[in-house]
């Protein structure tokens, strides 16, 4: 993505609730963290977050020392949607064409204003020629939004992508050893998602409503709970999993123990909430960063593998 030695790029989270910025030194060598700041969004419908992000951005810039102009960022995945598409080689239609046909029936605005991107998750074979592809498409106008607001704000966007994107790339820098698939949870305070990745790919990626915080306790873990297994017993039933290496989760919530055991007894997996920082060299988190609250390190999962991207490729 970036190649010229310790060049600054500004990873930005653009996450449904918030904004999450990360200003990283992008070396021959592995990245280093030069600044870190984050914004609650104030309240609105998803139709102003394209607003409501730039404004919280205007007011980062101008308040922290942010110094990059190259940013690669992660756009809401409430406004975002993904499907998995069966594609058949077989047809006279491109699978980009197929892919289209599909979405057109699920969306709710016009196709005409469809951008979408897609990788395959599965291989045809002799027996079957057919192979199944994940999509993530989003309104053009919407994308066009964003970059006209980084604009506005002298940055230059290299790379748009989504979260669990940015966090498969993040999951091969925690676990480089790794070769099974991941589970990986996150958590908001809206919304959460399930992904399972493989070598910075994802394979499956389904998002959730979180519960209301009223519906804390037993109720509130049962819920995501189920959500979680809706989203297992889809990948065993499409793709014949045995089963998951691990559960790795971040966000609200991520490093409490009752919600580890819960996961770690409901799926018979081992459950894991690393700081996204653990991946970084000694010395590569600023001497003079301000301390964080306990636990927050984790929201800013996203917006550092959007920084260890290679190129923003998915897979």
């Amino acid at each position: 993505m970036i190649k010229k030695k310790a060049q600054s790029l500004l990873a930005i989270d653009l996450a449904p609730e918030a904004v999450r910025i990360l200003d990283v030194a992008l070396g021959r060598g592995a990245p280093a963290i030069l600044a870190i700041a984050g914004a609650k969004l104030p309240e609105g419908g998803p139709e102003t977050l394209p607003e409501r992000h730039i404004a919280a951005l205007d007011s980062l810039l101008a308040t922290h020392r942010l110094r990059g102009r190259q940013c690669a960022a992660a756009v809401p995945t409430n406004l975002v949607t993904t499907r998995s598409v069966l594609i058949d080689p077989g047809k006279s239609a491109s699978p980009e064409e197929q892919i289209k046909q599909t979405l057109q029936n699920i969306l709710t605005y016009d196709s005409k204003d469809l951008l979408f991107d897609f990788w395959k998750v599965t291989e045809p074979n002799e027996k079957n020629r057919t192979y199944e592809v994940l999509v993530v498409a989003t309104q053009r106008t919407v994308v066009h939004k964003y970059l006209d607001g980084f604009n506005r704000l002298q940055l230059c966007c290299a790379h748009l992508d989504v979260a669990p994107c940015a966090l498969a790339s993040l999951i091969a820098a925690l676990m480089p050893e790794q070769e099974a698939m991941v589970g990986t949870v996150a958590l908001g305070d809206t919304l959460g998602y399930f992904a399972v990745v493989e070598k910075r790919r994802v394979l499956f990626w389904r998002p959730f409503e979180m519960p209301p915080a009223k519906s804390g306790g037993q109720a509130g873990l049962e819920r995501i709970g189920h959500e979680i297994s809706k989203c297992v017993s889809h990948m065993a039933g499409s793709q014949y999993l045995d089963a998951l290496a691990e559960i790795v989760v971040f966000g609200n919530g991520a490093h409490d123990e009752a919600f580890a055991g819960y996961l770690a007894n409901r799926f018979n997996l081992r459950v894991r909430a690393p700081s996204p920082f653990d991946c970084l060299a000694p010395g590569a988190l600023p001497a003079d960063m301000p301390a964080e609250p306990e636990g927050a390190a984790t929201h800013f999962a996203a917006a550092l593998g959007l920084a260890l991207q290679p190129g923003g490729n998915h897979g």
